[in-house]
């Protein structure tokens, strides 16, 4: 025994060595090549800069969290693409802040608080402001109601509060009211003089004829050596346009997919578990307590609604169901649902009602207005003391949170079919009779409700559903996974990555190009930030482990890394290659054709046609039977050529030798130049309002390291 535990001993120290060598190992990988900076290059304070200006990683983590709490807050869904959606908004407000303000204080321009002051509190205020105050019923923007609200918050002591509603309504607002200024600079200075507005409206009224020889592009073959693209041909125009060929920093990646959907085992196994239930939840006689023991994917809504007004597929066979009777399973969507008809009664299209709100969060910044427990005392008093004698409306004035309807009695008056209603508050005015009266908490606060009246009665039903989405099994899943990791274990590198696609004729190869540095999704695969980062932390040939994408599991190798700059001429060749193979096809064209003396000869000698085109207008490039070619209008109403043979046009499809003829001019209507006139300046004007911003845009430096930083 002393032998063994002696053995047992030495192998336990072996055994914490390597254990500790490991670690000690991976630490120094992490600190040298981790997945952010290591140890050595300092801690990530910022997640980019414009114009040297950092943006900080705390205020820019802070404001995406209350920007997806504002956006959950409303009632909606928080998915990755709109997380996507709201993390470019605030990096775009960043930069957009950073450009304008400074460009400002530049020129001197300035919107004061006095200017703010008086733009809130007007009929002209911004949309997004004066929605906050706005009466749903009669549209009305109540600027008192505005003006007092920001009194209230002025003198909060809540900080957390008074800085998000700068951030998120004021300083947008005063943004943008700065690129009015900014921008009015240019579109101020927007001016056509007359005679340029005249000289227009002349040669656009006049007309001309041609007769020509066209001969396509088409006719010299592409594989001909002469005509030949070569990346020094490309790159040489590259060189010559490089505005034109800027790219971001992009990877490209091919990849294989491997689908973990439902099987058809699945979905039947969900469709025998819904049909064992049936009977159990006929017999049920608490259907809130069946559907949350069973795990229903549908919650129980306790009230009616109007049967013209149900949506779902098998709504004629619910309809005719006798209460208390199920129908199903029957698929909806991607679940299988058994429902059960509890109970049929006439319910009102529209209600008119009064509320006094206490609220417990402010909706326009999600920021706390008082302790739950608070709200609920105030609104049970206040309903003591309508039931006492008080005046709803004065107490609604008084007391009420919601300022929209706090000037007229709390008064509203909702149909069925809104979907902007909290779903108690609804419950409650549709589902009651005229006269009740309740609190009723939704996730504004304590509502203390009155019905008014109530109208347009129809049917109604109560139906529960039991449903249950088909999802992947675990043995499904397995599979799939298990596929997955043996096709990413035997593919190492791009070579096997290939090798292995070939050998397997199931594994499609699928190619996703230009995936740029804060992308959220690739090609049709779906939204994958984490995916997208491993991308752009490995180099060209590494090949990853299988990644969780929706309902796939996805194995990526990287195949190109594109530098920002200017592109190589296997990114240009698709856009440059047909432009310098046709220059170089019509410098053919034009060798073998010579030097016509008429157009009759030429056609002769090359086997062609002469045509005409008749009735051709200077202000359009376009030619019957020929399409767009604003090279041959040119010429067409060139003086220089009018009954003469011009040089040979290198056109957009082909060579063309046109002879023309001026015909004179159509008629054009009374003030067509004053016309002309205000549409140019029009234009000029649209062009500046876009043009004074995008400058800015192009001569700032711009580094954006949110990935760096982790997003």
């Amino acid at each position: 025994m002393s032998i063994i535990q002696s053995i047992r001993d030495r192998a336990a120290v072996f055994v914490f060595a390597i254990i500790a060598i490991s670690l000690i190992g991976f630490l120094v990988q992490d600190a040298f090549i981790g997945r952010s900076k290591g140890i050595f290059s300092g801690h990530t304070t910022s997640v980019g800069s414009v114009n040297g200006k950092e943006i900080d990683i705390n205020d820019f983590a802070q404001r995406l969290k209350a920007s997806e709490e504002g956006y959950q807050q409303r009632g909606l869904s928080l998915t990755d693409d709109m997380r996507q959606r709201l993390q470019e908004q605030i990096w775009s407000s960043y930069v957009e802040q950073e450009l304008v303000q400074s460009e400002c204080e530049k020129l001197g321009i300035a919107f004061s608080p006095k200017e703010l002051g008086s733009l809130l509190f007007s009929d002209d205020a911004p949309q997004e402001f004066k929605q906050q105050f706005t009466d749903p019923k009669t549209g009305y923007y109540n600027i008192d109601a505005a003006r007092e609200a920001f009194r209230n918050l002025q003198r909060s002591k809540n900080t957390d509060q008074l800085k998000a509603v700068n951030e998120q309504l004021l300083q947008p607002i005063t943004i943008n009211e700065l690129r009015t200024k900014y921008v009015s600079l240019f579109t101020g200075g927007a001016y056509v003089p007359k005679w340029l507005a005249e000289k227009l409206t002349a040669d656009n009224a006049a007309m001309a004829s041609i007769n020509y020889v066209a001969t396509s592009y088409s006719t010299i073959s592409d594989s001909l050596a002469s005509v030949k693209v070569s990346d020094a041909d490309i790159n040489d125009y590259v060189k010559k346009h490089k505005d034109e060929f800027k790219q971001e920093n992009a990877r490209n990646v091919a990849y294989v997919v491997f689908d973990a959907a439902p099987s058809p085992i699945d979905s039947a196994k969900v469709y025998q578990q819904l049909e064992n239930l049936k009977p159990e939840f006929a017999a049920s006689t608490d259907t809130k307590a069946f559907l949350a023991k069973n795990g229903s994917s549908l919650e129980y809504l306790d009230g009616f609604m109007q049967k013209s007004k149900l949506q779902m597929g098998a709504k004629d066979s619910i309809i005719a169901l006798p209460v208390g009777k199920v129908y199903g399973p029957y698929l909806d969507g991607g679940s299988y649902v058994l429902a059960k008809k509890i109970d049929v009664k006439q319910i009102p299209d529209s209600v008119k009602c009064r509320h006094i709100l206490i609220g417990t969060v402010d909706p326009s910044t999600g920021q706390t207005l008082r302790a739950d427990s608070t709200a609920e005392r105030k609104a049970d008093s206040i309903a003591l003391a309508v039931q006492s004698g008080a005046d709803f409306k004065s107490l609604a004035a008084q007391f009420s949170d919601d300022q929209g309807s706090k000037t007229n009695g709390g008064e509203y008056e909702f149909a069925s079919t809104q979907t902007n209603l909290a779903r108690e508050f609804a419950n409650f005015i549709f589902n009651n009779k005229t006269g009740d009266k309740k609190v009723v908490k939704t996730e504004f606060g304590y509502h203390y409700i009155e019905i008014l009246s109530q109208k347009n009665f129809d049917e109604g039903l109560k139906v529960a559903y039991m449903a249950k989405p088909i999802t992947t099994s675990k043995e499904t899943d397995d599979s799939v996974s298990s596929a997955a990791t043996s096709f990413a274990a035997t593919s190492r590198d791009l070579k096997s990555f290939d090798d292995n696609i070939i050998k397997n004729r199931s594994y499609n190869k699928r190619l996703a190009d230009d995936i740029k540095e804060n992308d959220f999704s690739i090609s049709s695969l779906g939204n994958s930030r984490s995916l997208v980062r491993w991308i752009f932390e490995n180099k060209v040939g590494t090949v990853s482990e299988p990644f969780n994408v929706g309902d796939k599991y996805v194995v990526v190798a990287v195949t190109r890394a594109k530098e920002e700059g200017t592109q190589a001429a296997a990114d240009a060749r698709n856009i440059v290659e047909p432009i310098l193979r046709n220059q170089k096809k019509a410098t053919e064209i034009i060798k073998k054709m010579g030097t016509p003396t008429s157009l009759d000869a030429l056609a002769s000698a090359n086997q062609n046609h002469v045509l005409t085109a008749d009735s051709l207008s200077f202000g359009s490039p376009f030619i019957p039977q020929l399409g767009n070619e604003p090279k041959v209008i040119g010429v067409a109403f060139d003086k220089d050529y009018d009954g003469k043979i011009a040089p040979p046009i290198a056109g957009n499809a082909g060579v063309f030798y046109v002879q023309s003829r001026l015909t004179g001019t159509r008629p054009t209507p009374e003030g067509g130049a004053d016309v002309q006139r205000r549409n140019m300046q029009m234009q000029m004007k649209q062009m500046a309002n876009y043009s004074a911003t995008q400058a800015l845009h192009l001569a700032a430096k711009i580094e954006d390291n949110r990935r760096e930083a982790g997003y």
